[in-house]
């Protein structure tokens, strides 16, 4: 990890000697082992090490981007010197302000685990074998896809603002899509888990519910065109409302492609709706001590009582908004740029059981999983129903077939009139159910 943290400082030290105002640089190493399977057979296996340096240098705000597939203290000045050169070619940037000054970041804990780092390559094969045995026991012809990552790295992070901080991280993920077809009919089903820790993660089991789901979607039926209450399942809903907090994102809103722009601050959900991002739960999936610019993560009500309570801020939106950063910086590896992203997610609860949201319906439409997911700049939703099920007189009728949902956000979030007491977990993340009412449904009758 030294040799990280030192790598990025010398290629930050070279950007500036080469006439850089700022820079900042993200060395990174990853060790991933994918195993796939696919038509219900182990398919590949494979390890791959990834690692490199990536520079970002600013001359009076426009920015110079290099990156380079090595760790060499040599090449990570190279990497800086070009990145340097490349902002003195670029335009200059008014909005551009400075990058972060250090602050210490909190402690979070278990994002590390050494029994997943230590863990041999077979164990990820048996895990898919395990899940292959599980389908199979179930249904005999199930067709089978899918597979589990194992991620073991570690990164750095240094500023020409003094910023110096370091990190190791492991996760695993399993997940399986189920096929089953009778005569013409098709059942289909998606089920996963994933971890930081190796104690949090339970593979067995997750082949065998995806098989089982698809088996209860077989005998898919149209229904009547109207409007109808749905209720959301957490995984739908997590769709919904993820997506809804990543259209806060403050650059979209900056460029004028998102639907929620001049929203901030006001009621756009049913007061019913609260999400806070929690960033610093020990294991978390996606919890961090500090955002893809060194800045402190902090525990945030991002919706509040149905309130928009602010954008996703990085240093340049932010500044360029003439706001507090906000701590949403994020990085998808060393090749890249700094974009907007958010971490933990945690809806809070309502009174009573998803059970109970439907027994309270003459009529609805459950939606299990699906893409419910409003287009950034106008909201609109337009999406097919793959997996959900026709509520009649308070229970599951039959699954639903060729069924699709027209709305766009802001109603189906203001329509929002129960949130169920029991939720989806996974580490760090928490999501119940929703019920939406006013909804359109195009069905085939």
């Amino acid at each position: 990890m030294d040799n990280l943290l030192e790598a990025a400082q010398r290629a930050v030290k070279a950007a500036m000697d080469a006439g850089a105002e700022f820079a900042d640089a993200y060395c990174s190493q990853v060790r991933e082992v994918s195993v796939g399977v696919e038509n219900t057979s182990l398919r590949e296996c494979e390890v791959v090490r990834d690692y490199g340096i990536g520079v970002r240098a600013f001359f009076q705000g426009g920015m110079g981007l290099a990156s380079a597939q090595s760790l060499e203290y040599d090449d990570a000045v190279e990497c800086g010197q070009r990145a340097a050169e490349l902002s003195r070619a670029a335009d200059a940037d008014p909005d551009f302000v400075g990058l972060p000054e250090p602050a210490e970041p909190p402690e979070v804990g278990e994002l590390f685990d050494d029994a997943l780092a230590g863990l041999a390559v077979t164990e990820v094969v048996e895990w898919c074998r395990q899940g292959i045995e599980e389908s199979r026991a179930i249904e005999p012809e199930v067709r089978l896809e899918g597979g589990a990552d194992l991620a073991v790295g570690g990164s750095a992070l240094a500023s020409s603002t003094g910023i110096a901080l370091q990190r190791r991280g492991t996760s695993v993920n399993i997940n399986f899509y189920a096929l089953l077809t009778r005569d013409e009919d098709v059942g289909t089903y998606f089920e996963y888990d994933a971890a930081r820790q190796l104690a949090d993660f339970v593979p067995g089991g997750v082949a065998a519910k995806a098989t089982e789901e698809a088996r209860r979607y077989l005998g898919g039926r149209n229904v009547a065109t109207k409007r109808l209450p749905i209720v959301l399942g957490p995984l739908a809903a997590s769709g919904l409302l993820f997506s809804v907090i990543g259209d806060a994102n403050a650059e979209h809103v900056q460029r004028n492609r998102s639907f929620l722009g001049g929203k901030e601050g006001q009621r756009i959900a049913s007061e019913l709706l609260t999400i806070t991002e929690c960033p610093l739960v020990a294991g978390g999936l996606s919890s961090m001590a500090y955002d893809g610019e060194g800045v402190p993560k902090v525990r945030r009500e991002l919706i509040e009582d149905g309130v928009l309570t602010t954008y996703l801020h990085n240093s340049y939106t932010a500044n360029k908004a003439g706001v507090a950063n906000t701590a949403h910086a994020s990085r998808g590896g060393y090749r890249g740029s700094v974009g907007i992203g958010t971490a933990n997610l945690q809806v809070a609860l309502g009174s009573r059981t998803e059970a109970e949201l439907i027994s309270e319906l003459d009529e609805g439409l459950y939606v299990t999983y699906g893409g419910i997911q409003p287009e950034g700049a106008s909201g609109d939703i337009s999406a097919t129903v793959d997996f959900g099920f026709k509520i009649e007189n308070g229970q599951f009728a039959y699954p639903v077939s060729t069924t699709m949902i027209g709305s766009d956000a802001l109603e189906m979030l203001g329509n929002i009139d129960a949130v169920s007491s029991d939720y989806r977990e996974e580490p760090g993340i928490i999501v119940p159910s929703l019920r939406i009412v006013g909804i359109q449904v195009a069905g085939g009758e």
